[in-house]
């Protein structure tokens, strides 16, 4: 009596395990680009109540061998696999780290200044920019000591409410006036997220202090 053949069913299996890793390959790219669109609008990644919803929805739909409990718990297995390849997308997508780059970033500020990599840059100037007279003068002791950029302080976060809180905006345009006549290239601490946007029509960097390392509102409108 001839018995079954195996071979049959095995390349079926074979076959149903590739369609099976093809529609799980799919699935993951779909969970990255959801990952993408949470971490851009800051949504938390796991989501209990969409869990909840898809296991509902599977167990309703299954109509065996595997028991409700099973399917709940291999869905629950890619549901957090998912979950962790999301996670790991965000890591990789940090630009401190030397996982991503291994090689120094190098920032160039116009033709000829760069900083990082090896070049070193010293940066001067007064700690707050009082008149046009005052920042005039500095930078023309920079430009004869050879230094190229130029600080400034046009925003000037205090303790006090009363102390000297800068010129502002008309900081920014003095200095982008008097690094225009010395050709050095300037940078002046921002401290509104709101005029991020305006400084970079007049400075050519824009430095973020210790005071404001944890203004998020502001990390982000530079970030962006």
């Amino acid at each position: 009596m001839n018995q079954p053949s195996l071979e049959p069913l095995r390349q079926r299996l074979d076959e149903t395990n590739r369609q099976l890793l093809e529609l799980l390959s799919e699935r993951a790219k779909i969970a990255q680009e959801i990952g993408n669109i949470k971490e851009k609008q800051g949504i938390p990644k796991f989501d209990p109540v969409r869990e909840k919803q898809m296991l509902t929805e599977l167990v309703a739909s299954n109509k065996g061998p595997f028991t409700d409990d099973t399917i709940r718990h291999l869905f629950k297995q890619i549901f957090q696999a998912s979950l962790n390849l999301q996670v790991t997308d965000h890591k990789k997508q940090l630009l401190v780290s030397r996982k991503k780059q291994k090689e120094d970033t190098v920032v160039t500020l116009g033709d000829d200044v760069k900083v990082g990599g090896g070049h070193p840059v010293l940066i001067a100037g007064p700690c707050s920019v009082e008149s046009y007279d005052q920042t005039r003068t500095v930078a023309a002791a920079l430009k004869q000591a050879g230094i190229t950029v130029l600080r400034g302080g046009a925003f000037k976060p205090r303790t006090s409410p009363y102390d000297f809180q800068g010129l502002g905006i008309e900081g920014l345009k003095i200095l982008k006036e008097v690094g225009g006549e010395f050709d050095l290239k300037t940078i002046s601490e921002i401290v509104d997220p709101a005029h991020v946007e305006l400084a970079c029509e007049y400075i050519d960097v824009i430095q973020i202090g210790a005071r404001n390392m944890q203004n998020f509102e502001l990390l982000k409108a530079a970030g962006e």
